[in-house]
């Protein structure tokens, strides 16, 4: 069995990776394949579908998109031309051995990422649940929705923090007009679902 395969048996990788010293400690015992994995279109997890990837690299020409209950772990890296997605208010797990990078972010269950997280334009996570995990994170627009991310060091041209009724006055004027109501919120559905379209969520 393999550490992924172990790392699969947990309900949450919060003592597992919660700190530096802790994701140190395990990407020291990881191993992967050598090999480059390459998904020539979108990959998306269903409801309750597990998978271990075991490259040194895998790479997504789409969106990656999971649904709740959904896990994916990459003994590598993960890069995604497209969007990451996940929009729901139950479990979901994305775990990288190393780097992770995408177009844009938005994501509610937990992420891990012993490697450092680039995004080119906005990530963003929501809601309290769960957590992000991981050294760095380096985006144009940091947004944490009413979650506390344990992320050591984050870069971001703005980064916004706190519950929606603090930041949404704020991010509204960095959001396209057709993402925000006239009273200055936003759905998070309609949020995944203009990802998906792989259209900008920026002004």
């Amino acid at each position: 069995m393999s550490l992924l395969d172990d790392l699969l048996k947990k309900s949450s990788l919060h003592t597992r990776c919660g700190t530096m010293a802790k994701r140190a400690a395990l990407k020291a015992k990881l191993t992967n394949s050598g090999a480059t994995e390459v998904v020539s279109k979108d990959l998306k997890l269903s409801e309750g579908d597990d998978r271990v990837l075991e490259a040194s690299r895998v790479v997504v020409k789409g969106n990656l998109v999971l649904e709740d209950q959904s896990r994916l772990l990459v003994a590598g890296d993960l890069v995604v031309e497209g969007n990451i997605i996940h929009e729901g208010f139950d479990y979901a797990l994305l775990f990288t051995g190393g780097a992770l990078s995408a177009k844009n972010l938005l994501f509610h269950g937990e992420l891990v990422s012993l490697g450092a997280i680039t995004v080119q334009e906005v990530a963003w996570t929501y809601y309290n649940d769960y957590s992000t995990y991981a050294d760095s994170l380096k985006a144009r627009i940091v947004v944490a929705d009413d979650r506390f991310d344990a992320v050591d060091d984050v870069r971001a041209d703005q980064c916004l923090v706190g519950h929606s009724s603090v930041i949404g006055p704020e991010l509204a004027k960095l959001l396209s007009a057709d993402v925000v109501s006239q009273d200055g919120g936003w759905s998070y559905e309609d949020v995944a679902k203009r990802l998906r379209r792989k259209r900008s969520l920026l002004r």
